[in-house]
């Protein structure tokens, strides 16, 4: 039972974050391949085609090199890289809501327009170039997110994945026909949401990562092992004695709020302060932002 609760809990963040970038990526690729149904330019929908393949492919690659990395990692250079990783992965996930929020409104229109530049120019590869950049930011993205989650589990990351991925493609083939009339604003209103309540405990869990890390080179601790620095020391600690309670960060409950957002039964000081000071910024300018959607 506590194995199918762990495999379970590592499933769902990765599956929810996959689904979202692979359906953005979806209705970015469908508003490009309905304006060519539209406007009588089927003709340019295969580039469409090639330029995500390419995209895919690529993705791909990168993420089987990651798992390879990290099969090499441990001690030190495994936690300095889940810990960059995941600050890093926070950061681009961040920009990418700042972006989202300053472009929904527009992103149609600025995809019709290059397409009717491309098509006017009869450029293939241009085609091939917006569909490739479309998809690749979106896998770079997706990408950069797992890094971490694969890091802790490779097999509930891969598997929640690929269902993420596949509940997309049914989803949009579903909807192919409404997906160009789709409010986008609202759409990457509530998406956005999702992605902030992951990278607050991404932000949170990498700073953890980096305190290890630390602990492995000695710096900020003792020779027995013990905190000198106020912000590598414990929070509070409301874990449970016995692992298997419920309660536990490890237990049948605690695991899935650890999934879901980066719950820990005793976090350090400077993981707290990372978490609300990252929910501080990020609730303030969601709530500013995407009001007008």
């Amino acid at each position: 039972m506590t194995d199918e609760v762990t495999l379970g809990s590592a499933i769902i963040a990765p599956f929810l974050v996959v689904l979202r970038e692979s359906i953005e990526a979806a209705l970015i690729v469908g508003i490009m391949w309905a304006y060519l149904d539209k406007t009588d330019n089927k003709q340019y929908q295969k580039y469409l085609a090639y330029g995500t393949i390419g995209a895919i492919v690529m993705s791909l690659v990168l993420g089987g090199g990651i798992v390879l990395i990290l099969g090499q990692l441990a001690g030190f250079w495994e936690k300095m890289f889940e810990g960059v990783a995941s600050i890093s992965a926070t950061l681009v996930l961040s920009y990418v809501i700042i972006w989202m929020a300053k472009h929904a409104g527009s992103i149609k229109g600025e995809l019709e327009s290059k397409m009717d530049f491309a098509i006017t120019e009869q450029s293939a590869n241009s085609l091939i170039f917006l569909a490739f950049v479309a998809v690749a930011r979106e896998g770079l993205e997706t990408v950069l997110f797992l890094a971490p989650l694969l890091a802790i589990d490779v097999t509930g990351t891969i598997v929640g994945s690929i269902l993420a991925i596949v509940l997309a493609i049914v989803l949009s083939l579903a909807a192919k026909r409404q997906i160009y009339a789709l409010d986008i604003g609202k759409f990457f209103k509530y998406t956005s949401l999702i992605l902030i309540v992951f990278a607050a405990g991404l932000f949170g869990y990498g700073l953890h990562e980096l305190v290890e890390a630390a602990e492995y080179a000695g710096v900020g601790y003792d020779a027995d092992g013990n905190p000198t620095n106020f912000l590598f020391s414990y929070a509070w600690d409301i874990n449970p004695a016995d692992k298997s309670h419920p309660l536990h960060e490890k237990g049948m409950i605690g695991i899935w709020f650890k999934a879901l957002v980066g719950y820990d039964g005793n976090p350090e000081w400077i993981r707290v302060i990372g978490y609300l000071a990252y929910w501080g910024w990020a609730g303030r300018f969601y709530r500013k932002t995407f009001a007008q959607y």
